[in-house]
């Protein structure tokens, strides 16, 4: 079986350096979510709420929270891959400043893949076990890019060597069961980016990886923004991973956003509970710990219809004005935090 000591130093061919990378502006939005509110079981309850946020050429946007607190819905929806009963029941997702509602299944087969690349956990589980990875990857550009079948192999051996796979005729060969988990997420990689796309989804792209097949696709991902101009969306419960990759952190709770920010300034000085508490389980950088810190209690089933803060029941610092009082997002200094308290707190460093 090949091992990952097939990765090599990548190269950036001048032909992957053309196009529509060249022309791209760094700054503007690439994707845009405003207000947006997901309903599962056909309607029955609200799983996402009120969900804002933008994607910006040449920046990584991270998505962070428990499982179930609408990061991976949040994606769906901006990809149009939303599951059978799941539903955009308000708000808007908009591409290229394109309302994705407008777009027809035939727009957005044109968008994905071309426009739009996605990487998910699990990569081996994406790919047909009995088909050599290179022409699957060279399927892809046929059916995206129209190429021939000699232009896509070419064109997949270079895509191979861009992601940093050594000797790309043998991986070329290889059955997904042949590769490790690292070099599969990195075909996964060039299937996504095959298309040249604006903004790339990246959903728990790094978990289940070694932490040095984690740095290794970490620094892939942020040598593509660099080179390409790529926005990315990356979706992480490793808040390590988050500090070393992206630009802006949005914080997800129970369906809606708490708090969003720059990098730094929100793990260093987080102003939500939320945030505070999963930054002491964290405790990032703290090697000497002894003991594990959890968040005591459980976020509310989905859809449970609460008049105040979410957070409330697990927080220390609630009162009854955060059970029972509406609680919008407000911001300052590019800081968003669904908060009451948080100026009257002063939450500046983690909770003790």
């Amino acid at each position: 079986m090949s091992t990952d000591t097939q990765l090599r130093e990548p190269e950036t061919s001048d032909a992957l350096r053309t196009g529509v990378a060249g022309q791209r502006s760094p700054g503007q939005d690439v994707l845009v979510i405003d207000d947006l509110t997901v309903t599962v079981h056909n309607g029955a309850l609200e799983a996402v709420r009120g969900v804002s946020l933008a994607v910006r050429r040449g920046e990584v946007v991270g998505l962070v929270g428990e499982s179930g607190s609408g990061k991976t819905l949040t994606c769906r929806a901006a990809l149009g891959i939303l599951a059978p009963g799941c539903h955009v029941a308000e708000g808007s997702v908009s591409f290229g400043g394109q309302d994705t509602a407008e777009f027809s299944n035939k727009a957005w087969r044109a968008v994905r893949g071309s426009r739009v690349g996605a990487v998910f956990q699990d990569p081996g589980s994406y790919l047909n076990p009995s088909v050599p990875v290179g022409r699957q990857l060279a399927e892809a550009l046929r059916s995206v890019q129209g190429c021939s079948r000699k232009q896509a192999k070419q064109r997949a051996l270079e895509l191979l060597r861009l992601v940093g796979l050594r000797d790309a005729e043998s991986v070329y060969r290889q059955i997904p069961g042949e590769l490790s988990g690292g070099m599969l997420q990195r075909v996964m990689i060039a299937i996504a980016v095959s298309g040249d796309p604006e903004l790339l989804v990246a959903d728990e792209a790094t978990t289940a990886l070694d932490v040095t097949i984690q740095a290794e696709i970490i620094e892939l991902i942020l040598r593509l923004r660099d080179e390409r101009g790529l926005g990315v969306l990356f979706v992480s419960h490793d808040l390590a991973v988050i500090s070393e990759l992206c630009d802006r952190v949005v914080v997800f709770y129970a369906g809606e956003i708490v708090e969003a920010g720059p990098t730094e300034e929100i793990l260093l000085r987080p102003r939500h509970p939320y945030t505070q508490a999963m930054l002491r389980v964290a405790s990032l950088g703290d090697y000497t710990r002894r003991t594990l810190d959890v968040i005591e209690g459980q976020p509310p089933s989905v859809g449970a219809q609460l008049p105040g803060c979410r957070f409330a029941d697990r927080c220390g610092f609630a009162t009854e004005q955060c059970r029972t009082t509406p609680v919008a997002i407000s911001s300052g200094g590019g800081h968003e935090v669904r908060c009451l308290r948080s100026d009257e707190l002063s939450l500046t460093r983690l909770a003790s």
